[in-house]
């Protein structure tokens, strides 16, 4: 029988409730003491290929993973957590080599080396892993296990690191990148040879404390923690760094994170002094230009945190009901000026709606509730109609459970947005119908012909990797990217707004979880059928830069006054 936890007994009384979250198992999950009542939600028949698309909704994806040479496998050794080997692991995308296109670094988990895939133009990657120096993390040919692989440019000088989330007995990683194509594993001192967590699935970063340099939010699904006791979390970590030298210092206690983030199971239920969080995310919610804490966890544990602007959070009035939530995307799908979040949940996805000083609705009526076992997911305008839409992946494999059968071949979602607060899943019409084990995803513009494009990670151990490359034949949209100064060099936090006549998209420059996986810090805005319009970018000092017209098909890169 599988367990949640390899690490700890589990009383079998208990382990059917399981199913009530991320996992599978050998029992059913429809009733008892924390069940959600009617079990996941059953993924609907997919939409046929002549499913009524929104006006624009043009667009077709082609599958290049061979082409591109995005190809490897994925798998843990023995010992794992069996249900955590089921969904760790990830991509991170960024520019690493500052040559203008996108990069790809893929943990492959401990069966095998990692891959860093180095754009050589026209997403054409070439694997640079091992002269890089990050193909085995723990040295020689030795690779630990990780999740959550995140770009960031934690030490300030103008290129990106990379973090390594440790799992089980794998230690959590820094490797610096020396700005010659290698990276120098730079934990020891850090403060991260330090932590301890169980199992640190996902990671996110911004700069909670607006002392410039950027922090480090951690999820930990499946750790060990007492929520009665007060206690460092390793959740929120703070920049202490100083010139020469990277310091994180565990922040959860003092900030109030790790109380704030506490919940108690009912007694009996798969522990409650156990963390459940999945999906970490840094987002300004009420526009008083500080960040907040979206988190994603399964159990019912999602939660809203407010930034006292004083290094503490709050909590809020709204919670979440999304029950057991997995993957997470932040931004304006109703182009209102405020960030909105969409949940990936197995008992049926959320879209929350942003009203205005932290309040949030949920927006039952949008269409895209029906996700089947929701795991990645991102906002992104994938038709350059000035519209966000929303791209999500699933599947749960469980063994001899009928009730997890129904999402073995379960579809990835690609919803299109309306422009009227609703959607139509377009993944059949689109050539997105993809049927494997998805798990993390990377919404990015690898090919640089200015639309976005889709790198899959499955749990499949062989063919571990989709991408899938966007056929839009005119993508009317502007690129942005930022510079910021020193030491948030990528300008983590800003906000850059492009108005057409009466309409203005808002995009935050972030480095947040889609679920063990993030994109880049590269913005792209969609113009319809406009070539002009005026942006505006709002720096993390609240200082401001103005570009009146901005033409379609421009890449810009903007510096921070």
């Amino acid at each position: 029988m599988v367990t949640l936890r390899s690490f700890a007994t589990l009383a079998a009384s208990t382990f059917a409730l399981a199913l009530a979250g991320c996992g599978g198992g050998d029992g059913n999950s429809t009733s008892g003491a924390g069940a959600v009542a009617g079990g996941p939600t059953p993924p609907p028949s997919p939409p046929p290929a002549s499913a009524t698309l929104p006006v624009g909704a043009n667009t077709t994806f082609a599958d290049r993973t061979t082409q591109m040479q995005v190809v490897h496998s994925f798998g843990f050794s023995a010992g794992l957590n069996p249900m955590v080997a089921q969904f760790a692991g990830g991509a991170a995308s960024g520019d690493i080599d500052n040559d203008g296109d996108l990069d790809v670094f893929v943990a492959r988990g401990d069966s095998g080396p990692n891959r860093l895939y180095v754009n050589q133009g026209g997403a054409r990657f070439e694997d640079r892993a091992a002269a890089a120096g990050l193909a085995y993390s723990l040295g020689g040919t030795s690779n630990g296990r990780h999740s959550g692989p995140t770009f960031a440019d934690v030490d300030g000088d103008g290129d990106l690191d990379l973090l390594l989330g440790g799992l089980q007995g794998g230690p959590t990683k820094l490797f610096a990148n020396n700005g010659s194509g290698s990276f120098t594993d730079a934990t020891a001192g850090s403060g991260l040879d330090n932590a301890s967590s169980a199992q640190t699935i996902s990671m996110a970063l911004g700069d909670y404390d607006a002392d410039g340099d950027l922090d480090i939010l951690m999820a930990h699904w499946g750790t060990p923690r007492n929520p009665s006791v007060p206690g460092e979390t390793e959740t929120l970590w703070r920049n202490d760094s100083t010139p020469g030298k990277v310091r994180f210092t565990p922040a959860s206690q003092v900030s109030g994170v790790a109380n704030l983030l506490a919940f108690e199971l009912p007694t009996g239920v798969l522990g409650p002094n156990y963390d459940y969080t999945f999906a970490p995310n840094f987002a300004d919610i009420d526009g008083d230009r500080d960040l907040d804490i979206l988190m994603v966890s399964d159990f019912r544990g999602s939660k809203v945190l407010v930034n006292n602007g004083n290094g503490t959070f709050s909590g809020v009035g709204f919670t979440p009901d999304d029950e057991n939530g997995m993957g997470s995307a932040v931004g304006d799908f109703d182009n209102d000026g405020d960030l909105d979040w969409f949940v990936s949940s197995i008992n049926g996805n959320r879209l929350y709606r942003n009203l205005g000083g932290a309040s949030f609705r949920r927006e039952a009526a949008s269409g895209v509730e029906p996700g089947g076992w929701g795991w990645g997911s991102c906002f992104a305008d994938f038709n350059a109609d000035g519209w966000l839409d929303i791209y999500q992946t699933n599947g749960w494999e469980a063994g001899k459970d009928p009730s997890a059968s129904l999402y073995v071949d379960d579809t990835s979602r690609l919803w299109m947005s309306r422009g009227d607060g609703t959607f139509v899943d377009a993944a059949a019409a689109s050539n997105m119908l993809d049927t494997d084990q998805g798990r993390g995803i990377v919404c990015d513009d690898f090919d640089n012909d200015g639309d976005v494009d889709v790198l899959l990670l499955t749990a499949e151990p062989i063919g571990s990797a989709h991408y899938w490359e966007n056929q839009l034949a005119s993508a009317n949209a502007i690129k942005v990217r930022l510079r910021g100064k020193a030491p948030n060099t990528f300008a983590v936090g800003a906000i850059i707004q492009l108005t057409i006549a009466d309409t203005t998209q808002t995009r935050m420059v972030s480095i947040n979880s889609n679920f063990t996986s993030h994109n880049s810090t590269v913005q792209l805005f969609g113009m319809g059928p406009h070539t002009q319009g005026g942006l505006r970018v709002i720096w993390p000092d609240g200082t401001q830069t103005i570009r009146a017209d901005v033409v379609a098909g421009q890449s810009l890169v903007i510096d921070q006054p």
